[in-house]
């Protein structure tokens, strides 16, 4: 046997066969984008946004994709004392500009971020940020209004840019890259409203470098028109591939999906608040004398007829994770001991008969029909369900910009609305306290408690919990705390569970990427799979 020839023409199809097995990084990658970028400036908060910028912009803090703290910016911090945090800073870290990073560029960041204006921005995050201080080049000490546990990861969602960037910086600035520095794994390239966000790879990061010269966001919003450049090839990752798009994409040799459970909780609010409640009445269509949501027979009625394996493997075509508390497995404050309650009609029956109500009574369950994964058909089939336990639902679906209104303030007196509802909430920062804090601790505008609670459900034990663990700066201790609430609002009934929608993606085969809980794509996450 003689010695295989390795003339040009033989190397130049083992390129191209190693091209198309995607061992060859390439050099380019375009990214079918589900929603539009509204602003350039990565201080205005956006879902959206922040998925794009987080790829430019560092900031001090990150996550990995169970949303747990990483550093960044940040080497290390910790608390100094109750209401004082101190952060070092990573040295040797340059702005895209050459400049490098010091202390003063953070206290600039931080403080315009909670001082810019507008309807999205930052400032909810950083409620509880007094001051931020430059104690040498490389530390930075933010003194807060109160103790402030999960302090670290709130000002991690806010991205790091020069001083020298100047007091007065506009959207513009961003938008035609003279402000646009950051120190992120790819520069700015150039915004095209509406079509496209392009950035190169800064050579410079001083992080794992990543596998792509140059990275376009394309803005595709219809589904049809995502799973189309999909298929042809003209992308090579596309996000939002859960329901009926995952389908058509897994149908492809060419097309690989990815998912992991999301931070977003669906769940049902009940009105435990009025003694009588408005879209709740007998069979005969008179109100009730009383409101049977403040019976916790009936509450646990309601959760066991619900059945979440079904609603998942038939309504949500397994887009989902059903749901035993506010955050999924792996997030801080995650209770192991919950396990999912598995659905059963008659005890739901027998629950309605041992609080009065044998023959049950009616009520209208509002949703929306434009917010969620398949919120819509989510809402009808539990309706469907508690039906059939004896709750005669009439399911009734909205958009969510009508929904919103009437279920925060809706009501005689602007309270909320609804009977019965659905909604979502989600633990952005991957812990479980602010969630718990916003939608099952007491209503209390004074100290800013149950802003989301829209079914007023008010429980001492389970809020001094979850108050002690807003004081805890020992990790250990705070999420014993946490999953202390988690029991409590479970044997309560606080709210309904119903699932975690999935996050998921569509890749090119030959492509990998870690699925991330808060739905973002980092094009440095995205690699070939022969470079994990």
């Amino acid at each position: 046997m003689g010695i295989a020839s390795t003339g040009p023409r033989r190397l130049l199809v083992a390129a191209m066969a190693m091209t198309l097995s995607g061992i060859a990084p390439a050099a380019d990658l375009r990214i079918g984008f589900k929603s539009e970028v509204t602003s350039a400036d990565p201080h205005v908060l956006s879902a959206a946004n922040r998925s794009v910028w987080i790829n430019v912009y560092d900031s001090l803090i990150g996550q990995d994709e169970k949303l747990h703290p990483i550093p960044l910016l940040a080497l290390s911090w910790k608390a100094i004392d109750d209401k004082q945090w101190e952060f070092k800073l990573r040295p040797g870290v340059k702005f895209h500009n050459g400049e490098p990073v010091t202390a003063n560029d953070v206290k600039f960041s931080l403080d315009r971020a909670k001082a810019l204006a507008g309807p999205r921005t930052f400032k909810t995050y950083l409620r509880t940020v007094d001051s931020v201080r430059v104690q040498d080049p490389l530390t930075v000490i933010i003194k807060t209004k109160e103790s402030a546990p999960t302090l670290p990861e709130n000002v991690g969602l806010v991205a790091i840019i020069p001083k020298g960037s100047g007091a007065e910086i506009k959207e513009e600035d961003f938008e035609n890259g003279k402000a646009a520095v950051g120190t992120g794994p790819f520069k700015y390239a150039g915004l095209i409203p509406s079509q496209q966000v392009t950035m190169t790879r800064n050579d410079a990061y001083w992080g794992a470098k990543p596998a792509w010269s140059k990275v376009i966001y394309q803005f595709i919003p219809k589904e049809p028109a995502r799973a189309a450049a999909m298929l042809g090839g003209s992308v090579d990752v596309i996000d939002g591939a859960a329901g009926g798009l995952s389908d058509t994409l897994k149908k492809s040799e060419k097309v690989s999906v990815v998912s992991t459970a999301s931070y977003m909780f669906n769940h049902l609010h009940m009105d435990q608040f009025r003694p009588v409640s408005p879209y709740v009445t007998g069979n005969d269509g008179k109100p009730l004398a009383k409101n049977p949501f403040q019976d916790k027979r009936v509450r646990q009625a309601i959760s066991a007829a619900i059945n979440r394996e079904a609603i998942n493997k038939f309504v949500m075509k397994g887009d989902a994770e059903p749901a035993t508390q506010i955050v999924p497995a792996g997030f801080f404050g995650y209770e192991p001991a919950l396990k999912l309650q598995a659905a059963d009609t008659a005890r739901a029956k027998a629950l309605l008969a041992e609080a009065g109500y044998p023959s049950g009574f009616k009520v209208v369950l509002h949703c929306t029909n434009d917010r969620y994964l398949n919120d819509a058909r989510v809402c009808e089939a539990i309706a469907q369900m508690l039906t059939q336990a004896g709750i005669k639902t009439d399911a009734r679906t909205l958009p969510y910009a009508n929904f919103v209104t009437r279920a925060t303030s809706g009501g005689v007196g602007g309270a909320p609305e609804f009977s019965l509802a659905m909604f979502g909430v989600g633990a952005v920062l991957g812990d479980s306290l602010e969630p718990y804090t916003a939608s099952i601790s007491t209503f209390d505008k004074a100290l800013g408690t149950g802003a989301n609670n829209y079914g007023r459900y008010s429980n001492k034990e389970f809020d001094a919990a979850i108050q002690s663990a807003s004081r805890t700066l020992n990790e250990k201790e705070r999420e014993e705390l946490q999953r202390k609430a988690a029991r409590l609002a479970a044997e309560d009934v606080a709210v309904i569970p119903v699932h975690n929608a999935k996050a998921a993606w569509g890749l090119r085969k030959g492509l990998s990427m870690a699925p991330r809980s808060d739905g973002l794509t980092l094009a440095s996450s995205i690699k070939e799979a022969a470079s994990k």
